[in-house]
């Protein structure tokens, strides 16, 4: 299906991953009044984000780097939700907002997001007139950028780009070597305006020196040529942390805006102060007395050495919760902890109860939760699964209904 065809049939989004899904409800003040596991009998799992969080970790970044921000939300805003989160950034008044897919963009502009939207995905000659029409800046890496032209002078207006220079990632961009030649053939393009010129780091710090090198110098040499290049930007997460002169005229965090950081180090550090912003809750949906010898899950996984209490929650790794978990990890009942044993099937996980007699069903389950002192953040929870907090995060199910909490805005 045509993406503007698409586009019809949600109406607020290209993808269903990020309309809001039929368990969120928002007060008229655009966010949610407040969410409990097995509200009006539903036991489904649901994914519960603190704005408030976000707002905070964004404080933060912005007192560290102290030039404009503009926070990426590609991969459903890591898991968050792609127009709420979006939504909520754009009345905190960032610089503007990084995607990386060009439906992802188009998403935000149907759920009426009006600020800088920057593309960083590939694009084709067929999604040129959308990206005008949508006022999207995109990211060009190569001489694609001359159809952009083409698109806006049919439109009469001007083609916002982003020229990506390839300064050692080598995995997209302009080479850097061939990176003043292209501004200056986009330069005599009246229907082309460039906004930024940015680089991906490799996130080794000596190389990562040499690549801001490269990115100020083509800068200059552009200067020098009487070509402005806008906002020079390379430092992500990785990058704010690691050192100031990383940072340039922008930064485009994506993990430290959700309430993690880019390596392990800077977690344990958390110089920032961050706060996990994301919760994944469930519910108990059976329980069960298993006698010494009964099994549990496919192919017998658990077989019980003594009386078992063992608890259903109605959640697996279609929901992206992650499988190798199974002995390792555990989740919270009443503020009690649980371990999960046996396997984590397609739509369900089993714990063991350790035989505590008051755990019932429709009990709310916090499989990842957003306080520190809780033991249950996605960090810990991709640790005792061997991913990363990035995976854990982005694989969550766009169609898990996701509610939205800010004290400030209520």
């Amino acid at each position: 299906m045509e993406r503007r065809k698409f586009i019809g049939v949600l109406g607020a989004a290209p993808l269903a991953a990020y309309v809001l899904s039929k368990g969120d409800t928002l007060s008229a003040g655009g966010q949610n009044d407040g969410f409990a596991a097995g509200e009006n009998g539903s036991r489904d799992a649901c994914i519960e984000v603190n704005l408030d969080h976000i707002g905070h970790n964004l404080a933060q970044i912005r007192k560290r780097v102290r030039v404009p921000v503009m926070p990426v939300v590609k991969a459903n805003a890591y898991g968050h939700g792609l127009i709420e989160v979006s939504r909520f950034l754009e009345r905190q008044g960032v610089q503007g907002l990084m995607v990386g897919k060009l439906d992802e963009a188009v998403g935000l502009r149907a759920g009426g997001i009006k600020i800088k939207i920057l593309n960083f995905g590939p694009f084709g000659p067929s999604d040129c007139a959308e990206i005008v029409g949508r006022d999207i800046c995109q990211t060009i890496t190569s001489e694609d950028a001359f159809h952009l032209d083409e698109a806006a002078s049919k439109a009469e207006k001007q083609a916002a780009v982003d020229l990506h220079i390839d300064t050692g990632m080598n995995r997209a961009g302009v080479p850097w070597e061939k990176a003043l030649d292209l501004i200056v053939k986009l330069s005599t393009r009246s229907h082309i305006k460039i906004e930024g010129v940015s680089t991906t780091l490799t996130e080794d710090p000596e190389f990562d020196r040499e690549q801001i090198k490269k990115l100020v110098d083509i800068s200059q040499a552009a200067k020098e040529k009487g070509i402005s290049l806008g906002l020079r930007h390379a430092a992500s997460s990785a990058g704010i942390m690691a050192s100031p002169e990383l940072i340039l005229d922008m930064v485009r965090p994506g993990i430290m805006i959700y309430g993690y950081y880019a390596n392990s180090q800077a977690q344990k550090e958390d110089a920032l102060g961050l706060r996990p912003a994301l919760r994944l809750l469930g519910s108990v949906t059976y329980t069960k007395e298993l006698a010494p010898g009964e099994s549990l899950s496919y192919h017998r996984a658990l077989k019980a050495q003594a009386r078992m209490r063992i608890a259903t929650v109605g959640l697996g790794y279609s929901d992206g919760y992650p499988t190798q978990i199974v002995g390792k990890g555990s989740v919270s009942i009443r503020g009690k902890k649980f371990p999960v044993v046996a396997a984590v099937t397609a739509n369900h996980l089993m714990i063991d109860l350790v035989n505590d007699p008051d755990i019932k069903m429709g009990d709310e389950v916090v499989l990842i939760d957003n306080q520190k002192d809780s033991g249950l953040t996605a960090d810990i929870i991709a640790d005792w699964s061997g991913i990363s907090d990035y995976r854990l995060l982005i694989g969550l199910n766009p169609l898990l209904p996701r509610t939205y909490k800010a004290k400030s805005e209520m």
